[in-house]
C-alpha cells in the first residue's frame, strides 16, 4: 500500500532522517533517558546479572549508575520490574555492584 501523494510531499528530498533513540525508564528514580545512558539488569536462569551490552536474553530493567537509584530498586522496585522474587544471592550480587558506586552528596549530608 503506497502513501498518499500529499504525505510524500511533506518530506523534502534530501532531508536527513533523524535516527530513533530508544528511551527507557530508570526503575529507581523513574526518569526517562536514552537506553544507552542506563545500566541494564537482566533476569536469567543463572540469577540476576548486569548486562553491559543491553542485548542479553531475559527480562530486563534499567537503572542509573547512582547509589540512590540502586538502593530504591533493591528496596522494592527491582523484583516487580523483573517479575520475580529476589533471592538472597541475587540481593547480595546487586549489593556488591551498589558498593562499587561512589557515595553521593545527599548521602554524605544525611550521614550514611
Amino acid at each position: 500500500m503506497s502513501r498518499p501523494a500529499d504525505a510524500m510531499s511533506l518530506r523534502r528530498k534530501g532531508a536527513p532522517r533523524t535516527k530513533h533513540v530508544a528511551q527507557r525508564t530508570c526503575i529507581g528514580c523513574r526518569e526517562v533517558l536514552p537506553k544507552r545512558t542506563l545500566m541494564r539488569v537482566v533476569r536469567s536462569p543463572d540469577g540476576l546479572q548486569v548486562d553491559p551490552t543491553g542485548k542479553a536474553p531475559g527480562r530486563g530493567a534499567y537503572l542509573h549508575d547512582r547509589r540512590s537509584c540502586w538502593e530504591r530498586a533493591l528496596a522494592g522496585a527491582l523484583g516487580p520490574a523483573l517479575r520475580t522474587e529476589l533471592t538472597a544471592d541475587d540481593r547480595e550480587r546487586m549489593r556488591a555492584i551498589l558498593a562499587s558506586f561512589p557515595v553521593e552528596e545527599s548521602d554524605t549530608a544525611r550521614g550514611t
